[in-house]
């Protein structure tokens, strides 16, 4: 008899590295050569190093958008895990960065330049009808 178990909330960190997997998983399974590249971040598909980032609760996150537009990794993919599934967006890391500040710094112009709860705030989102361009473009990635 199998006994339903209660599923542990899961931490920040195995989310991202499940998302890691995940994006590993589907380019083997679209018969890309993968493999996950150091402890935290990085996977490299088809020979191109590729920063990962997984959202599961609606929007990535960026803490610092100075840091995050200073990156220099050819390729992201975005992992949005979703109670319906998992999508991959893969876009072109330049592209992507120049898009996010453009979006970031359309919003300050919206709001006086400062953003209104916290000044002294960084941080942005990317939300996924921002990305919606890069949707399984794995071929970015032979």
């Amino acid at each position: 008899m199998l006994v339903a178990m209660p599923l542990a909330s899961r931490t920040h960190a195995q989310t991202h590295q499940a998302g890691r997997h995940l994006a590993v998983a589907e380019a083997l399974l679209r018969g890309l050569p993968a493999r996950l590249k150091g402890a935290q971040t990085y996977i490299e598909v088809g020979g191109h190093t590729a920063q990962v980032m997984v959202a599961a609760k609606g929007a990535w996150m960026i803490a610092d958008i100075e840091k995050f537009a200073a990156l220099t990794c050819t390729r992201v993919i975005l992992v949005h895990i979703t109670a319906d599934g998992r999508y991959f967006y893969v876009a072109d890391g330049d592209t992507l960065r120049a898009e996010v500040q453009t979006r970031h710094k359309r919003f300050l112009e919206q709001v006086g330049g400062v953003r209104p709860r916290n000044p002294d705030s960084r941080s942005t989102v990317i939300k996924p009808e921002d990305v919606t361009a890069w949707l399984d473009q794995w071929q970015l990635l032979t």
